[in-house]
């Protein structure tokens, strides 16, 4: 994996960085419209594919019906892997609820405990099927081919891959980072909490430019080394 700060400087390799992290953190900003999450998220599916390309620095905004058609795919991978987590949840939290609207002391204990209970699974499987669908995704986006999402023996390879596990969590934690970085602007009266909203979807951007470097190079690096592997078993065999 390349060193991190290589990472964190690469959306700045591109002379128009700033115009693209400003479109992407308006996009993001506007999310709750639904069409500006598909294109952000068809930018990802870009910056993915043609870092493994080999480009050396990240794309701009523009031919924006393709960015449309590919972030609507990646949507639509994320969403049917995220499928389990969500009925889980459905499940555990409603049933839950139900047991809590009993009115029993015992149906609140148990409904109590449920909720808990639904709720930490339902986290604990958000993070495995994330992991999963976000390797979905970008073997989507460096194969141009919406069953590639669904290749499960090189998906396979590809998640069991530390070469891949390690730039994932890299990612994780960087989203992680921003965020408490963005939040410590709630410390200031009055304006921190105005401020820590708008530059929440910026900074939130900038580091999902840096995770597709990340996660362009850990794709790579997981499918050469089990291509390497396998020839050498091949060449003993």
């Amino acid at each position: 994996m390349e060193s991190i700060e290589d990472a964190l400087t690469y959306p700045m390799e591109n002379d128009d960085w700033t115009v693209t992290v400003l479109i992407g953190g308006i996009f993001s900003l506007l999310s709750f419209l639904i069409v500006p999450s598909f294109l952000v998220s068809g930018y990802l599916v870009r910056a993915v594919r043609e870092r493994v390309q080999g480009a050396t620095q990240p794309p701009t905004f523009g031919d924006w019906d393709e960015l449309l058609v590919d972030g609507i795919k990646a949507w639509a991978i994320g969403l049917v892997y995220m499928l389990v987590p969500l009925v889980v949840l459905g499940v555990t939290v409603g049933g839950s609820l139900l047991t809590i609207l009993s009115g029993t002391d015992a149906g609140m204990g148990a409904g109590l405990a449920g909720l808990v209970g639904g709720l930490l699974i339902t986290f604990v499987l958000s993070l495995v099927f994330g992991y999963v669908a976000t390797a979905a995704i970008i073997h989507f986006a460096c194969t141009g081919e919406l069953g590639a999402a669904f290749d499960f023996g090189t998906l396979r390879k590809l998640v069991l891959s530390p070469e891949y596990a390690t730039p994932w969590l890299v990612s994780v934690a960087l989203f992680i980072a921003a965020n408490v970085v963005v939040n410590l602007f709630n410390v200031i009266p009055f304006i921190g909490s105005l401020v820590a909203v708008v530059l929440s979807p910026f900074a939130t951007f900038y580091v999902v430019v840096v995770a597709t470097d990340l996660w362009a190079g850990g794709y790579t690096a997981a499918l050469d080394e089990r291509a390497a592997a396998e020839s050498a078993g091949t060449a003993t065999v």
